[in-house]
């Protein structure tokens, strides 16, 4: 089984993981660390290089993060330098859901991809998705 780290700014990796466990229960081999105002970003990457050594049970490790270029990628993407490590950013519920959900029949890598459609294809719009059109439709 592939191990999840979930990276954020703030708290939103623990509440996003207790969120998805509130629809499915509780989940092993899933972890949060955040950064909050204050925090040494160099304590910061002593932790997510620790955690993903612990997680790694010979399936390697997805690192989830919220944002592109903010700190928790910086630290976190510096980890995929080896080989059982990946990290993608854009974190949202859909990508963490379909992670868990996934990550005991899927390999690291096809993992990391399924994530990322997922986390696209969890972004709708209402409008769009009742009504098939878009707000920019003048009907």
């Amino acid at each position: 089984m592939v191990g999840l780290l979930v990276v954020t700014h703030g708290r939103f990796s623990r509440e996003l993981i207790k969120s998805i466990e509130l629809i499915i229960g509780h989940q092993k081999t899933v972890e949060a660390l955040t950064l909050e105002e204050g925090d040494d970003v160099n304590k910061l990457r002593e932790e997510v290089e620790k955690k993903t050594e612990e997680l790694d049970q010979g399936e390697g490790v997805l690192v989830l993060v919220d944002l592109l270029g903010g700190s928790p990628w910086n630290v976190s993407s510096i980890c995929t330098k080896k080989e059982a490590v990946e990290c993608v950013a854009g974190l949202n519920m859909p990508m963490l859901l379909e992670a868990i959900e996934s990550r005991e029949t899927c390999a690291l890598q096809e993992l990391k991809q399924i994530c990322m459609k997922a986390a696209v294809e969890g972004v709708v719009s209402a409008r769009e998705l009742f009504f098939g059109c878009s707000e920019d439709s003048e009907d």
